[in-house]
């Protein structure tokens, strides 16, 4: 754990069909013995259908027959979805995992389902269950799912993905569950429906997962890669962080090194504005998730060199006077790309950093947040490299303000002597006043000096 945080990790995700609360006390201690920084994602699995843990892979080949049962009495079964048998029909496709697996269902006999293999070598324990086309389940959360969203909300965790969300009344029926704490949701959109409805959903939700395997099997493959362009735009617009899932460096879960087409993937998604890449099976399973976490850190630091800034005219969710000075700081970066050498910025919950992001500066962005809560938000957003704690400063007035700024600045190592930044104090109108409003630009040695 160490080792894939110093390297570049900075949000941890558990797959919540496999935890439990004893899987969740670990993960935080585990992620919190190293750093308070990481943020902790709880991933939600929703109406996901998932087969029993079998004893071991069962080897398969096109035209051989597996049969579902509905309960222990069988070898195969769903876990998690008792009479699924009810619901399907003759002809259904059925697609596990991520796609590895295709079969079609032949006929159904009391409560045994009767498939036959398309195409798949190995048919593995505790794969997802999918049927294209097929309504299986309107509900958002399981019990199982409400148990480990509540259990994950005591140990303060600070974002809960969830599947499948579909329209706005999804998301708010999971959000229901949050009120009151700190954790955010994070829509992972996976099928038709979601990608049909991405405008609602985006105005109840923190942010969005591009879940390309879902999209893959529901959609087909060959539209997966218009319909990334399309959320990560839609997200951008909005200024919404989007995260960027499956199998970005797949083959990482045997080889220490990626392929060049993994490479070209991870950037296109780093160019087209994703915020956050994420790895699944790599580091949850594969023999090499330091290494794994190692590359996809390189890349994107190289990529990001040749992000063209570019001002983003359509209206975020955020308020319009957080827009107007985001916007602002955005065109004077671009403006005077080779003069600033960082942004600095007091924002008590780490929205402005966030605004201003969109635009994709060249600039790192450093965030002074409230609380450890807000720090850890601001791991999804791009262009924010770091965010930092400061409850509390010691004036109200503009000028030392700057002064002091800059000097915690120079402090934690993010600027130096010679640097001109950008400084901005965000402060809404109508709040408690959590800095004074500030927008300058200051030479480091000589904001000191004054």
């Amino acid at each position: 754990m160490a080792d894939m945080i110093s390297s570049g990790m900075n949000c941890a995700r558990v797959n919540g069909a496999f935890a439990d609360e004893a899987e969740l006390d670990k993960v935080t201690k585990l992620v919190r013995d190293v750093s308070n920084e990481v943020s902790l994602m709880m991933d939600v699995k929703g109406p996901e259908v998932r087969m029993n843990k079998f004893a071991a892979p069962k080897p398969i080949k096109p035209g051989d027959e597996i049969i579902i049962g509905n309960n222990d009495s069988s070898e195969v079964y769903p876990a998690n979805k008792k009479d699924l048998y009810q619901v399907l029909k003759a002809g259904q496709r059925l697609v596990v995992g991520d796609g590895d697996v295709e079969m079609t269902i032949k006929k159904i006999e009391g409560d045994k389902v009767y498939c036959e293999v398309v195409f798949g070598e190995l048919l593995k324990p505790g794969k997802a269950l999918n049927f294209p086309g097929a309504v299986i389940s309107t509900e958002s959360l399981t019990e199982k799912d409400i148990a480990n969203l509540k259990h994950s909300l005591g140990l303060d965790w600070d974002f809960v993905s969830a599947s499948f969300i579909q329209n706005a009344d999804s998301a708010r029926e999971v959000k229901k569950f949050l009120e009151g704490s700190n954790m955010k949701l994070i829509a992972k959109i996976e099928d038709q429906q979601g990608v049909d409805n991405i405008d609602e959903i985006l105005q109840e939700v923190e942010g969005i997962m591009v879940a390309r395997g879902g999209l893959g099997v529901e959609l087909g493959l060959e539209k997966v890669p218009m319909v990334q362009k399309m959320l990560i735009a839609k997200a951008n617009a909005v200024g919404k962080p989007v995260i960027t899932a499956t199998q970005m460096l797949e083959s990482m879960s045997s080889n220490p090194r990626p392929t060049r087409a993994e490479v070209n993937d991870v950037a296109t998604a780093i160019l087209q504005g994703t915020d956050a890449v994420m790895l699944s099976g790599e580091s949850a399973g594969g023999k090499y998730p330091v290494e794994a976490v190692k590359e996809l850190t390189t890349i994107a630091l190289e990529i990001e060199q040749f992000i063209t800034p570019a001002i983003i005219n359509d209206k975020p969710s955020s308020s319009t006077l957080a827009e107007g000075l985001a916007r602002a700081a955005a065109e004077m970066c671009i403006t005077m790309e080779t003069e600033i050498n960082a942004v600095i910025i007091a924002s008590r919950t780490g929205m402005t950093p966030r605004s201003i992001g969109r635009h994709k500066i060249k600039q790192p962005i450093y965030a002074f947040v409230s609380s450890e809560s807000f720090m850890r938000r601001t791991t999804l957003n791009k262009g924010v490299v770091k965010a930092f704690v400061l409850e509390k400063f010691g004036s109200k007035d503009r000028d030392a303000a700057v002064k002091e700024l800059i000097s915690e600045s120079l402090k934690r190592g993010i600027v130096n002597e010679d640097d001109t930044v950008l400084v901005i104090g965000k402060t809404p109108p109508s709040t408690e006043q959590f800095y004074p409003s500030i927008f300058e630009v200051a030479k480091v040695k000589d904001a000191l000096a004054e």
